[in-house]
């Protein structure tokens, strides 16, 4: 369940950056950083949910 949600949050804050960028607003570095570092862990709880779930 709370891999689901996760998920969720994950791709809400792509979409929020991905409109940010085509409206051309300021998109920080930071901003990019934390949306990185989401989906790497995103991928790698996918993984694990994958091999152990």
């Amino acid at each position: 369940m709370a891999l689901v949600v996760f998920i969720i949050l994950v791709g809400a804050y792509n979409i929020f950056i991905n409109l940010a960028r085509r409206k051309k607003k300021n998109v920080t570095p930071l901003m990019v950083n934390i949306q990185v570092t989401l989906n790497l862990v995103l991928i790698v709880a996918g993984l694990l949910y994958l091999i152990f779930g």
